[in-house]
């Protein structure tokens, strides 16, 4: 898995998708799709992106982000039905992390349907497949970074997103109670409930 990448830029494409070329020290050049709204240093420069690697029967692609949250945030969108590396990146392109963390929240279905390829039922399941999941502009205290971890170890248990919401506000009032409990105890705590 290719999670991370640093090179020399040697060829910027913007198109209808957006695809830049990069060079690493050890030789290998790697064409990684970006979202269109990023500013991207000169060809020659030196860029570093968090990458997500998609593969499928018949194509291997690689996705760029700025920061690791936004790669996250896009793996998230990827795993609704649906929902390909493809379109994720047509989102990504049309509003910003927080814009479609703003959306989610407030089920805006019909702003998320205007970016390109999604339409107004895939904008509506997305919603309610990720509003239980992401993490809504939360500081990153202790307490949120328990319940991130509570939240991904319930995703990966295979628990759907209403059941993992229900479960986070458990172990919240649990978490406020008992300061120094452990994600492994939690965990036992919420699926017991």
């Amino acid at each position: 898995m290719i999670s991370f990448i640093t090179g020399t830029i040697q060829k910027i494409t913007i198109e209808k998708d957006t695809n830049i070329d990069i060079l690493t020290q050890g030789g290998v050049g790697y064409r990684i799709a970006i979202p269109s709204t990023y500013l991207v240093p000169e060809v020659g420069e030196e860029f570093s992106l968090f990458t997500h690697f998609h593969v499928r029967e018949d194509n291997q692609s690689l996705y760029g982000f700025q920061t690791e949250q936004e790669r996250d945030f896009f793996e998230q969108l990827i795993q609704v039905s649906g929902v390909g590396p493809k379109i994720g990146m047509g989102i990504l392109s049309t509003y910003s992390r927080k814009e479609l963390e703003g959306i989610i929240e407030e089920g805006d279905a019909k702003s998320l349907s205007k970016a390109p390829g999604l339409g107004m039922k895939r904008a509506q399941k997305i919603i309610i497949e990720l509003r239980g999941i992401i993490d809504l502009t939360k500081e990153s205290s202790e307490d949120s970074l328990i319940l991130k971890d509570l939240k991904d170890a319930l995703q990966a248990l295979g628990f759907d997103s209403k059941s993992i919401k229900e479960k986070c506000e458990q172990a919240e009032s649990i978490v406020r109670k008992e300061k120094d409990i452990d994600i492994g105890e939690l965990i036992k705590k919420v699926i017991k409930e």
